[in-house]
C-alpha cells in the first residue's frame, strides 16, 4: 500500500498522507490476531501503522525495541514514535529497521536539531522505490507551543499528546481543542500550516473526531479503542468516515 509514496518529494509525501487521517496503534493488538488486523487494514486501504517505542526511563513504561518496526510488512507505512531518554541511538536504527516517519519528543532532547536535520537526509523503501523520512516532534501536555519554532523548517508533523506519557492522565477535552488551534493560528502565522501534519495522540474516542478535526487535525493516532470488544475492522471503518467528513 505504500506504493504510492515511491519517488514522491518531501513535500508531496506531506500532501499525501494527509489523505490518511488515521494512524493505527499496532502494539495494542492482540498479536495472535495481527495477521488478520493487517488484512483488514489492507481492506480499509488504511496504511499507517503507529509504534510507540517506550525504554522505560522518559516514561514508566517499556515497549519495544527499533526490532519491531523491521517485524512489520515492508508494503505498509510505520510511523515510529519514540518516547526515550537518549533518542539518537533508537532513531538511527529505526531509519535502518524500515521507519518511514519517525517522531521524538521535544522535551530533554538536547540535539533535537541534529536528529531532525539528519531524519532529512535518509529515505525509507516502499513498494516501487523510496520516499524520504518523514520527521515529526511531539510535545508533553506541558510543553509550550513555543518550542517547536527552532525547528519548524526541519519537520514534517507536529504530534500533540493528549495524555502524559506512561502515567494516562488525560488533558481535559477544553483545553486540548485550545491548545490546538493554537497550535493551527501558530503554524499559519509563520505559513506553514501546507507544510506540516497536526498529529493528536493519547486515549482519544470517537465522540472526540469532530471537534480534533475543527481545531486543525490531520491524523489522529488510536489503538485502544480501535481493538476494544474485538470488532476491529467495523470500529476503523466509523472512526474513518467520522474523520474523512468531518468538517476542517
Amino acid at each position: 500500500m505504500n506504493r504510492i509514496f515511491a519517488g514522491l518529494s518531501r513535500e508531496e509525501c506531506v500532501l499525501r498522507m494527509k489523505q490518511h487521517p488515521l494512524s493505527v496503534g499496532i502494539l495494542a493488538a492482540s498479536w495472535i490476531k495481527l495477521g488478520q488486523y493487517l488484512s483488514e487494514l489492507e481492506s480499509l486501504e488504511l496504511p499507517l501503522l503507529h509504534l510507540d517505542l517506550m525504554d522505560g526511563r522518559f516514561c514508566p513504561q517499556f515497549t519495544v525495541g527499533p526490532w519491531a518496526v523491521s517485524q512489520l510488512p515492508s508494503h505498509m507505512i510505520k510511523d515510529v514514535h519514540l518516547m526515550v531518554e537518549e533518542p539518537w541511538p533508537v532513531v538511527v536504527e529505526c531509519v535502518k529497521a524500515g521507519a518511514h516517519c519517525v517522531t521524538v519528543q521535544v522535551e530533554g532532547n538536547r540535539h533535537l536539531h541534529h536528529i531532525l536535520h539528519w531524519l532529512g537526509q535518509q529515505q525509507a523503501a516502499v513498494q516501487g522505490g523510496v520516499m524520504p523520512v518523514l520527521r515529526g516532534i511531539s510535545l508533553c501536555p506541558a510543553t509550550p507551543l513555543e518550542v517547536i519554532l527552532p525547528v519548524l523548517n526541519e519537520v514534517e508533523m507536529i504530534q500533540v499528546l493528549a495524555v502524559n506519557p506512561g502515567y494516562g492522565s488525560k488533558v481535559a477535552e477544553t483545553d486540548l481543542l485550545n491548545r490546538l488551534e493554537q497550535l493551527a493560528q501558530l503554524l499559519a502565522s509563520r505559513g506553514k500550516t501546507q507544510d506540516v501534519i497536526v498529529a493528536v495522540d493519547g486515549s482519544l474516542t470517537l465522540d472526540q473526531l469532530t471537534g480534533l478535526k475543527a481545531s486543525g487535525v490531520e491524523r489522529v493516532v488510536s489503538g485502544s479503542a480501535l481493538f476494544k470488544g474485538d470488532r476491529f475492522y467495523d470500529t476503523t471503518q466509523h472512526w474513518l468516515s467520522v474523520l474523512r467528513t468531518a468538517p476542517q
